[in-house]
């Protein structure tokens, strides 16, 4: 079973051919509302693999809450999601003619969501306890602090970067950071942004993420490194966040490192290949139906 203590958000997504620079105005070819955040999504995609995810957050008691809620309802546990009054957090994403994205993210509720909500006879279930930084960093914290008493492994998603202390990244079994996020942290640490150095510097887990040059880890004893698979990028929003929840499910039902990061790949590429944030995110027998070291998704 797999905790995922994490942002629940609305996202406003804006299709645009460029993107647009300070001053400027642009006219959209399209618009979309769909529900998002990073912990949201990472929950969604592991319970769509096949996971049995509880999802802890929290959501506004506005009109917004029930679009960020809509499909983590039938696929993962809320019961554990506050409603608190104030706005729930959303963000704004704009997406260009070659896929790519940039996204401002309004945290709302997300910061009033309180890591107790994970009660002690829960964490001591879970075998995975996720998390990403769109939350209270304390909360992430006294999580992470928490998570060392039980036999779950904890992984971090140290996205957004922001800066967490050594010591308390050290406590992380895995770190999970792509190209940006990893130079940030080497920055941080005087260290290389490779896995290997990152890990070796802080003495744990560590992931990189390498966008079309697949992923990189020095974690669990193991050095690993896969490629990605070639696809059409259509949108890249939830790319990120569909890998790290399938890394997540795959190390939840026991799958070696290589192999769950494999399988996490397969659904990032398609999840890449089609147009949305959580609609993106592919279904286990989406991702079964595709072959390792395959060029292109199915359809």
């Amino acid at each position: 079973m797999i905790i995922t203590f994490g942002s629940i958000n609305v996202d406003f997504v804006y299709e645009v051919e460029d993107m647009p620079q300070p001053g400027q105005t642009l006219l959209t070819k399209s618009f979309r509302t769909e529900a998002g955040g990073k912990g949201a999504n990472q929950a969604l995609a592991a319970a769509r693999d096949g996971a049995e995810v509880v999802m802890v957050g929290a959501v506004g008691q506005d009109g917004l809450a029930e679009i960020g809620l809509q499909n983590l309802k039938s696929a993962t546990d809320i019961t554990r999601v506050a409603s608190i009054d104030g706005p729930t957090g959303n963000a704004s994403i704009h997406i260009d003619a070659q896929g790519r994205n940039m996204i401002v993210v309004a945290a709302g509720a997300n910061l009033v969501a309180s890591s107790d909500s994970v009660e002690e006879g829960l964490l001591l279930r879970a075998n995975i306890v996720l998390m990403q930084m769109e939350n209270d960093v304390l909360e992430v914290e006294k999580l992470i602090r928490r998570t060392l008493v039980s036999k779950a492994i904890s992984i971090l998603n140290l996205a957004p970067a922001f800066p967490l202390s050594e010591e308390v990244l050290s406590l992380c079994d895995l770190i999970v950071v792509n190209e940006d996020e990893a130079e940030a942290l080497a920055g941080w640490l005087g260290c290389a942004p490779s896995a290997e150095a990152l890990s070796v510097r802080l003495d744990t887990g560590v992931l990189r993420t390498l966008g079309g040059d697949g992923a990189e880890a020095c974690a669990f004893g193991e050095h690993v490194r896969i490629a990605a698979m070639s696809v059409d990028v259509q949108d890249t929003t939830a790319a990120g966040d569909c890998f790290v929840g399938v890394l997540a499910s795959g190390l939840d039902c026991g799958l070696p490192l290589k192999a769950a990061m494999q399988r996490a790949s397969v659904a990032a590429a398609l999840t890449c290949s089609r147009k949305g944030s959580q609609s993106s995110i592919p279904e286990r027998r989406a991702t079964d139906s595709v072959e390792i070291g395959a060029t292109s998704p199915a359809a």
